[in-house]
Order: structure tokens, then sequence, then C-alpha cells
């Protein structure tokens, strides 16, 4: 609610809380006309961001988690940034995330690295009604929405992508996230494998709607991710998915590649 300079509305979806969340929001929300809240019919994650997302008015919309900042002021800036687009129709806002953790290991690194570039990661995409209308919902079996929306925002190459170098969110990683690097090798992997089948399922939804090389490349990422989740090196390497793809996939495709990542994180994060 500290976003100045523009004219917004903040959709709060309370997934259920047995706490005193519901009272807490009941009273911001007469203090904020902006605010609305929601109380989701459903349980989870993705079904609690689609039913938000359902109830968007705005000509963009960005998702935040109920653990996330959004630093006061970046929202104006990243509305600024894709101004220029102007009347296209497929327009998505890229921004930096900074990390937040009581862990030193994983606290206070901004990615992507590079200046005035925004990044991949689904976290915080701002996002025309039109992609909006393209990417929700989200399927409720997968379980973190992330991985379908970069598929979308990646696979969909006549998508305006604005890169914008301000930090958009600081995202909170903690032993309560969906997956974090807090994890042993064996919980990692296997909520790991579960999020990456939204590849193929994303790949099935809209290969007719892709062009031959988005189409290709998802069906290498395919057979990337079954050699990486066999904890085959080989197949990883040898794949023929992007040069980044096959490194973050070898990076989870055993114990002794994982902790190697988890301990050069601040370094290897953000390419």
């Amino acid at each position: 609610m500290e976003q100045t300079g523009l004219e917004f509305e903040c959709i709060v979806v309370n997934d259920g809380s047995t706490d005193t969340t519901g009272d807490i929001l009941a009273g911001l929300a007469l203090q904020y006309p902006r605010l609305k809240v929601l109380v989701n019919p459903k349980k989870g994650k993705n079904s609690a961001f689609n039913y938000g997302m359902s109830h968007a008015r705005g000509q963009f919309a960005t998702l935040f988690a109920g653990d996330d900042i959004m630093p006061q002021g970046s929202l104006k800036a990243r509305l600024d940034a894709v101004a220029p687009a102007g009347e296209e129709k497929y327009v998505v806002g890229l921004c930096k995330l900074e990390t937040m953790s009581e862990d030193p290991k994983f606290n206070g690194h901004v990615v992507p690295k590079g200046k005035d570039r925004g990044g991949f990661t689904g976290v915080s995409y701002l996002m025309s009604r039109a992609v909006q209308a393209k990417i929700f919902p989200v399927p409720e079996s997968l379980p973190n929405e992330d991985t379908w929306m970069e598929l979308a925002v990646v696979g969909f190459t006549e998508w305006k992508q604005v890169h914008c170098g301000v930090i958009g969110c600081r995202w909170r990683v903690h032993a309560g996230n969906s997956i974090n690097m807090h994890l042993p090798f064996p919980e990692y992997n296997r909520k790991y494998t579960l999020r990456m089948t939204a590849i193929s399922m994303f790949y099935e939804q809209h290969k007719h709607e892709l062009n031959s090389a988005s189409q290709e490349n998802l069906r290498r990422r395919i057979k990337c991710e079954e050699a990486r989740a066999r904890g085959s090196i080989i197949g990883v390497l040898f794949n023929r998915a992007p040069l980044i793809e096959r490194l973050r996939a070898l990076s989870t495709t055993n114990a002794f590649f994982y902790n190697l990542r988890r301990a050069l994180f601040g370094l290897l994060s953000g390419f």
C-alpha cells in the first residue's frame, strides 16, 4: 500500500488462514479503499492465484506471495517501463528480485546480475490483460505457479518483453517455501520433479499455438528433465536444450551437484 504515483487495486486472497489474518485484512480494507479482500472458495496456492487474477480489473497485473515484499516505488517504475509498449496486446514487464533470508548464504542476492535486465523467473511479472488470459488459470495440480508462467513468457516469443533494472520483489527464502535449498537432496529432488511436470503439461496444452522453434525447445527440455530425474549426467549434458537449462538441470541431477550448487548459491545465481 506504500506504492505511489499511480492508480492501482490491491487484491488479497485469504487462502483459509486460521489465525488472525482475516481480521487484520478486514481492518486494513476499511483503512485502504483500494484494498479488496477475497476468500478463496478452494484451497491451494495456485487456486488462490487463479481466483485473485479472475477478479483483477487493471490494465496490468502482478503476483506476490504473502511473504514477499514489493519495494516502495517499484510498481510505478515498472509501469513506466512498459508504457512505451503502447497499444501492443501481449506485454510482459520483467524486473529484478532480491533474496531475503536469515541464512547469510541465501540473503541479499540480486538476480539477474546484468544491468537493466529483468529476470524470467515467474516471480512478479507485470502482465497485460491478454497475457493474463493466456497464462491463467494455472493448473491447480501443480505445486507452484512460476514454472508455468516462465514457460509461457519464454515460449510465446511474439510477446513483447520489457526489461527493467528495478528490484520489483524482495523474495523471502525460508523453510516454509514450497521448495528451497535448505532441504536435503532427496526431498528437494522429489519436489523439483513434481514442479517440472509443468513442462510436458504446458507443451500438451499450448503446442499448437507455439511456433516450431518453441515447440522443439520444449521437447528438448522435456527430454532433459527426464534425464535429470533419472540422475543421468550424460543424458543432461548431451541434450540439445539451451545451455542454461542443461546447467540448471545438472545442478539437481544428484546430491553432489546439488550440494555444490547450494554452496555456491550467491556466485551462480542470476545468470
